[in-house]
């Protein structure tokens, strides 16, 4: 008797390798999605981190290093954002580059309490960039941060976010405050020993121009995926006075200002 040959046909074959195949890219559509989501809300939970990392800064000013002597004292800090983005940002992209710098001013205080940006007008407030005046020169403050995975830090009209952040002291009461301006002070450039120029920019604006520093409105940041239209919200409340003035909004059109 002859023995009969079993096996797979080609067609048989061929359906097996196309089913195998959508399931791994499946698995593999899957895992590469649960990894960009990971990255991404990691980018969100440590760019609230830094802003929490600079209210404890400010409330113990000691951790910030340089700027206390005997003609200043340090109140706080300045946050720049926005200075390497292209102002027209069709079709380039965009640097999240964020730049700090310590806020000093006079170490005498003013004898009367009044509003938070008036008082730092009375007290010169300036930022500390260093100086080559004393026998060890003293290197400027400016510090940076980058978002997280390419993350993008955009306004609520989906534009890179400009802008300069103040979380200080006051210098009559202690009590920390949060004020923010649409100006941008390019400390990027201009703040160092040599060049104190953004200093000077920054302290003119206080004096002369306090209006333009606003501690009456929340400030939202839209934090965007690089590789999706994720997009949530980093809230700084109103006058912040502590880590607890920051907070990432839960993602629902009801809360959240930013644009999906």
């Amino acid at each position: 008797m002859s023995k009969t040959r079993k096996g797979f046909t080609l067609i048989e074959v061929s359906i097996f390798l196309a089913i195998t195949g959508l399931l791994l890219v499946g698995v593999l559509g899957g895992t590469y999605s649960n990894i960009a989501r990971q990255r991404y809300n990691d980018s969100v939970r440590s760019f609230a981190e830094f802003f929490r990392q600079i209210y404890a800064e400010v409330i113990s000013p000691e951790t910030l290093g340089s700027g206390n002597s005997n003609d200043s004292a340090i109140y706080g800090k300045i946050i720049v954002f926005g200075l390497e983005s292209p102002s027209d940002d069709e079709g380039q992209d965009q640097d999240n580059t964020i730049y700090t710098a310590t806020l000093v001013g006079d170490v005498q205080i003013p004898d009367t309490a009044g509003g938070f940006i008036d008082e730092l007008g009375r007290v010169n407030a300036r930022l500390f960039c260093g100086n080559t005046t004393d026998a060890d020169e003293v290197s400027s403050t400016l510090d940076t941060y980058v978002p997280l995975w390419g993350a993008k830090i955009r306004d609520t009209s989906n534009k890179p976010f400009r802008g300069t952040l103040i979380i200080s002291r006051s210098p009559t009461s202690g009590t920390v405050h949060t004020a923010f301006t649409p100006e941008q002070f390019n400390i990027k450039e201009h703040c160092e020993p040599e060049d104190t120029s953004a200093s000077s920019s920054f302290a003119i604006a206080i004096k002369d121009n306090p209006l333009s520093f606003s501690t009456s409105a929340d400030v939202d940041f839209c934090v965007q995926s690089e590789n999706s239209n994720i997009v949530r919200d980093v809230r700084i409340g109103a006058d912040g006075r502590n880590t607890s003035a920051v907070n990432i909004v839960p993602d629902n059109p009801e809360e959240s200002r930013c644009q999906h």
